[in-house]
């Protein structure tokens, strides 16, 4: 056959079989393929589908593409009814001649033929590939089109040798490609990434320690980037193992995305492809960030035969992986990946202001860690036996607490008048007091709105002089903070102050309320109202057990 420009000339069955890897760009291995051709042949609607791994499933496999390719026909605006062909592409395995390959895939080309027959479908030709030969199902001459070699380049009539003229390439197999990323790693690596999954799954038990992770993912990313990009083509065992533990959080994968500038793209692709050859079993799972990040960079290159491979094998492992299922769907309706890069860029950029944020909001309440700490340690003992002590009682309790309320009031005092300065003994005892519930629920509407600054300058005061070992009795002092600043408008360091407080107590009641009531934009007034009712009824408490 000829095409109708009459520049490619087609003249048998091997023709057209040897047409396929530059019709696709690759050659698909295991998988079929159907092609109407278009004006040039070797254009026009295409689908592949790779064979499942359990053959009594290859049946099915051909229904469904079929099925799948009629649809994708007339969304070109085409009929399938004009001579659609066939490509059954298998090697034969270890126990199988090619002749037995080539029997394996019959019944599927007579399925093909049968369900595109039902949508309509004219099937020209079913072509089977096996070993470098072609066997056409469609001829019904016993000993035709059997095994006959596929032609070799040099050959006058060969159409690659035309094709290759007109400036086309046949493309890499895709066990060739896929070989960029698939699995390939020692049990000794493994057992690193193993350990390194613990740890990080250790560390990441609190808000804070998850936040800290992320912020080192991030640093690896950016050293793993300037390594690649000065020339490394692998990494220690450590770092490899981090990155693919931390790529597991989908923060880290955006921070990754957002690597997809021109110039980076080779580094990239080599480092995503390094790090999912470090996926083998029991970790194959372990490689969908990495794979993902890998396709993204390929189709920001236009390789899109690289990017769908490495999609397939990410959704064979999770179909809902977010990431991956939007760049499979960006690809096959032809969007502008700048499009994601813009969209990754704009979260780096958000994780970085909130990153700051955070660090900005901490500084008011961080424990210190100066030459003082020692001072606030040695305090803090002290206290906590005193406390301890009168607080050993039921009426030693009360006066424990009606006086928590009184030091706080003197203290409240001393920052009003400009003097934010407290005897180590009086913080210390202001902080061990707090800890107890009815003292610091007191203590969220002792002042009006006048006394704001001054109540979050104390709680700030105090919260920064609970060093280690005393970090878990900052909570009270956290949320007392974070209260202040919501009532001030400030819902950022509020909402860092109570997150920081669940991260060292994770079941701390009273800062997870606050921080929800932020999230849902309750008004802090309504709640203020609640927790003075509260400080009328702790007052009439206090007045008559004074009065007993």
């Amino acid at each position: 056959m000829n095409t109708p420009n009459k520049t490619l000339k087609i003249a048998n069955l091997g023709n057209v079989a040897e047409a396929l890897p530059f019709v696709l760009g690759h050659y698909p291995d295991d998988s079929l393929v159907l092609h109407l051709p278009g004006d040039e042949f070797i254009d026009g609607p295409i689908l592949t589908c790779p064979f499942p791994d359990d053959p009594t499933d290859w049946i099915e496999a051909a229904h469904t593409a079929a099925y799948q390719f009629t649809h994708l026909v007339h969304e070109h605006g085409r009929t399938p009814d004009n001579g659609i062909i066939v490509y059954l592409c298998r090697e034969p395995r270890s126990d199988e001649t090619a002749e037995d390959t080539a029997e394996l895939l019959r019944p599927i080309a007579n399925a093909l033929v049968d369900t595109l027959t039902e949508h309509r479908g004219d099937v020209l030709q079913a072509l089977g590939l096996v070993a470098g030969r072609w066997w056409a199902y469609t001829c019904d001459i016993p000993g035709c089109c059997e095994g006959e070699p596929l032609p070799t380049p040099d050959d006058p009539s060969s159409v690659a040798a035309q094709l290759i003229k007109l400036g086309y390439s046949p493309g890499r197999r895709t066990r060739d490609i896929a070989k960029e990323f698939q699995p390939n790693t020692s049990h000794l690596f493994l057992n690193v990434l193993s350990d390194t999954a613990y740890a990080f799954k250790k560390q990441c038990l609190t808000q804070r320690g998850h936040a800290a992770a992320l912020t080192t993912t991030h640093d690896h990313i950016e050293t793993a980037m300037r390594r690649f990009r000065e020339g490394a083509t692998e990494l220690d065992r450590a770092l490899t193992a981090r990155l693919i533990v931390g790529l597991q959080d989908n923060s880290a994968v955006d921070e990754g995305a957002a690597y997809a500038e021109d110039d980076d793209l080779p580094h990239a692709r080599r480092l995503w492809a390094y790090l999912a050859r470090h996926c083998a079993a029991p970790f194959t799972s372990e490689a969908l960030p990495a794979l993902t990040l890998y396709a993204f960079v390929a189709w920001r290159q236009g390789d899109l035969i690289a990017a769908r491979l490495a999609l397939r094998d990410a959704l064979d492992t999770d179909p809902d992986y977010e990431l991956a299922v939007g760049i499979h769907l960006g690809i096959h309706d032809g969007h502008d990946p700048r499009d994601l890069l813009a969209y990754a860029r704009e979260n780096r950029d958000t994780r970085i202001a909130h990153a700051q944020q955070a660090d900005q909001a901490a500084s008011e309440y961080r424990p210190v860690t100066d030459s003082t700490a020692d001072r606030h340690r040695e305090a803090l003992d002290a206290a906590t036996d005193l406390y301890a002590a009168q607080a050993s009682t039921y009426d030693g309790q009360l006066l424990a607490r009606y006086g928590t309320i009184n030091i706080i009031g003197g203290a409240l005092a001393d920052f009003r008048n400009g003097r934010p300065q407290l005897m180590d003994q009086i913080a210390a005892r202001i902080t061990l007091g707090l800890q107890d519930r009815e003292s610091r629920d007191a203590a969220l509407s002792t002042g009006d709105e006048n006394d704001l600054p001054a109540e979050r300058q104390l709680w700030g005061y105090l919260a920064r002089r609970c060093v280690p070992p005393h970090t878990d009795k900052a909570p009270p002092l956290l949320t007392l903070l974070g209260w202040v600043a919501w009532r001030q408008g400030d819902t950022v360091t509020a909402s860092h102050a109570f997150t920081d407080a669940l991260d060292i107590d994770p079941n701390y009641a009273l800062a997870e309320h606050l921080r929800d009531g932020i999230r849902n934009e309750c008004d802090p007034a309504a709640l203020l109202a609640v927790y003075r009712a509260a400080l009328q009824r702790f007052a009439a408490h206090r007045d008559h057990h004074d009065n007993l």
